[in-house]
């Protein structure tokens, strides 16, 4: 079953929404992991919704412009339209784009990796993602990587910077949907919260050999965004680089908070 998509930022309508059109819309985000092309079958198993329903919507989705079905895997894909509304939610973040010029020159001076990130349910979504840092995440990863909250400082550091009353909500659903998981998970959260408070950032080993920190900083438009920088570590190196670089993502911070603060914002 795909993710609800308001986990984390507070939500309402004094009319009832379009179950169909929801539907529909939840057969995209089955393609946000990557797949180039999903069949009915495949579309179904992702979206929990029954065969025949799929079969509907994507027929709409066709007709529609959304998906374009390719005859030679039997399967269906993103068209063209998707990457234009891609464009268009940047165009209509110029504070993101503001801050650009400041990730940058940190990516670049200290030669690592420097990305700005926001919620998606339970994922975390990279918005802008500049690669300086050696090893395979400085390749694989680019604008628009997904990879689960529960699992990385980003998204742990985005939990943290929560008001109250909307973590323990997110919390509550993100143990729904994890079940046995969740405990192992909670763990780590906790611990990691526990660093925020005290340091001011959370901690992660990306994969092998690469390291992350990330902190939470409030955007213009009310959004909570996560910051985070990512650096090469070898196996007993990582303290003296955390102390070196984190210094370094706390003022980004409060330099991209400063810059923000024109658009009406923190």
């Amino acid at each position: 079953m795909l993710e609800p998509t308001h986990e984390s930022e507070p939500f309402s309508r004094t009319t009832p929404g379009s179950q169909t059109l929801l539907r529909g819309l939840n057969l995209l985000r089955a393609f946000v992991s990557g797949a180039p092309v999903l069949s009915n079958a495949q579309l179904a198993e992702r979206s929990g919704l029954p065969r025949p329903t799929v079969s509907r919507l994507t027929h709409s989705l066709v007709e529609g412009g959304y998906l374009e079905y390719d005859g030679v895997s039997k399967g269906y894909r993103l068209a063209p339209v998707c990457l234009s509304l891609a464009r268009s939610f940047h165009i209509g973040r110029s504070e993101l784009d503001a801050v650009l010029p400041l990730m940058g020159q940190v990516a670049t001076a200290e030669q690592i990796n420097v990305t700005l990130s926001a919620a998606d349910g339970f994922w975390m979504v990279y918005l802008h993602t500049i690669r300086k840092g050696r090893g395979l995440m400085s390749r694989a990863a680019m604008t628009g990587t997904r990879f689960g909250m529960v699992r990385s400082s980003t998204g742990h550091a985005y939990l943290a910077g929560l008001p109250e009353s909307r973590r323990q909500l997110l919390m509550g659903r993100l143990a729904s949907h994890y079940g046995e998981k969740w405990p192992k998970y909670k763990e780590r959260i906790d611990t990691s919260r526990a660093k925020y408070a005290k340091d001011g950032y959370c901690r992660s080993r990306v994969v092998l050999g690469m390291e992350g920190i990330a902190t939470a900083v409030m955007g213009p438009d009310g959004v909570l965004y996560t910051l985070s920088v990512s650096y090469a570590v070898g196996d007993d190196d990582d303290g003296p680089l955390e102390a070196r670089y984190a210094p370094v993502l706390l003022s980004l911070r409060d330099a991209i908070e400063i810059a923000w603060s024109e658009f009406g914002g923190v």
